[in-house]
């Protein structure tokens, strides 16, 4: 039979709600955040000792969050995504289809056409880094899909670009392959190998920090550039 607590099991502080003051115990998802970084864990916290805690370890919970998908996209272009669907020497197993969806821009296909004599100027080069900006996020796409699959390679990929959105001239591109782990991965090298293990720990450690909710803290913002 459980027992109602009358005093914070952490700080021993009295409980109690009032209209001018009041010491309440913390909800489960702020319990859970502190538990994750404090060294001596209690099952709850109240208000008066928890929101402290909380402001602290959610802070260390961003810092870590952001240091580690920062690594994570400085290494995951070692994930090889090839067109060819049988690449020598290769052992692997087939797991599933992955797929990556980028629009970008306005107007882009339009301003390229009507430029078109402006192949080496600043029409030309601003099209090619939205195109670029695009098939980045689908690679990076199709490279955390294969990951969350427990894959190490996309073979079979193809790209796609079309203007969707009418005369609004939306860059959409789309790309698609097949996710594979490869049993053999030294094939790759031992630098690309290691990449690649790490990079596993990697997402394995983000997605469990993706599982706390950070009651609409500011997001991660990762710039996705081609290595």
């Amino acid at each position: 039979m459980s027992t109602e607590l009358t005093e914070c099991p952490h700080c021993k502080t009295n409980l109690k709600s009032g209209l001018f003051s009041s010491v309440t115990l913390l909800d489960n998802n702020k319990v859970k955040i502190i538990n994750e970084f404090i060294e001596s864990p209690f099952d709850t916290y109240c208000t008066k000792c928890g929101n402290e805690l909380y402001s602290k370890y959610s802070k260390i919970l961003m810092e870590e969050k952001q240091n580690l998908t920062q690594e994570f996209y400085n290494l995951i272009y070692s994930i090889p995504v090839i067109s060819i669907h049988t690449p020598y020497n290769w052992e692997y197993e087939i797991l599933e289809m992955v797929t990556g969806q980028s629009t970008t821009g306005t107007g882009v296909l339009s301003e390229f056409t009507s430029s078109f004599t402006d192949l080496f100027g600043v029409q030309s080069k601003r099209y090619n880094q939205k195109l670029k900006f695009g098939e980045n996020m689908c690679l990076a796409q199709l490279r955390k899909q294969t990951l969350d699959l427990g894959g190490n390679a996309v073979i079979g990929t193809d790209i796609d670009y079309s203007e969707v959105g009418g005369q609004k001239g939306m860059l959409m591109v789309c790309m698609g392959g097949t996710a594979i782990n490869i049993t053999n991965i030294e094939v790759l090298g031992k630098d690309r190998a290691d990449n690649i293990a790490k990079i596993k720990e990697l997402n394995k450690r983000i997605d469990e920090l993706n599982e706390y909710d950070l009651n609409d803290e500011n997001e991660t913002v990762i710039i996705i550039s081609h290595k």
